[in-house]
């Protein structure tokens, strides 16, 4: 009997915990190129984010300020992130701002941004 008593509260432990499956809702921060365009073009993503770009061979990523981007300069921003061309990376968003980044030989078209909130 007590074999069976244990046996039993076992059982119903057992079989009254289960491992609920968790799937978190996933964010695709992946950057590509599409002909002359990056896709997408304006990305919203979180502060600690990691971006990943993924570049065709004849497209480069250089992290500018808001007026070369207005002017279609491809002059870097100090410190700012450069993918050369055909390159696969990553980048972090570690600041609360918008990134504004071109394809250098695609300007005026090939330009984006990215948006931490």
């Amino acid at each position: 009997m007590r074999y069976f008593y244990i046996l039993s509260i076992t059982s119903l432990f057992l079989f009254s915990c289960s491992k609920e499956e968790v799937n978190p809702t996933t964010t695709d921060n992946t950057i590509k190129t599409s002909g002359y365009n990056f896709e997408p073009s304006l990305l919203t993503c979180n502060l600690g984010d990691t971006i990943y770009f993924e570049l065709g061979s004849t497209h480069n990523a250089i992290e500018v300020n808001e007026v070369n981007y207005n002017s279609n300069s491809s002059s870097p921003l100090l410190d700012g992130f450069q993918f050369g061309f055909g390159e696969s990376g990553f980048f972090v968003a570690n600041e609360y701002k918008t990134y504004y980044y071109v394809c250098a030989p695609h300007l005026p078209q090939m330009k984006a941004r990215i948006v931490v909130e």
